[in-house]
């Protein structure tokens, strides 16, 4: 993964590493400062539980998926769970 636009990664499904559907990316956090990514901001789908996975969430509900949680992009993003 050499170079990305945060724009490819915005509505792009996320599955974990088992193939299981997570759900869809809703935005990106990103340090100003260092200008790093931090977390993928997720809309999970229903079956998906932020417990099971120990992501943190937002106050609407969304996952907080660290980007060091980021196996591979591709069609998709998978990621450890």
């Amino acid at each position: 993964m050499d170079e990305l636009l945060a724009s490819d990664l915005r509505q792009k499904s996320v599955v974990g590493i088992d193939g299981s559907e997570v759900g869809i990316v809703h935005n990106v956090i990103m340090r100003i400062k260092s200008g790093t990514l931090d977390h993928l901001v997720v809309d999970p789908h229903g079956r998906f539980s932020s417990e099971s996975a120990g992501f943190e969430t937002t106050d609407d509900g969304r996952l907080l998926v660290p980007i060091s949680c980021i196996q591979d992009i591709r069609d998709h993003i998978i990621i450890r769970t």
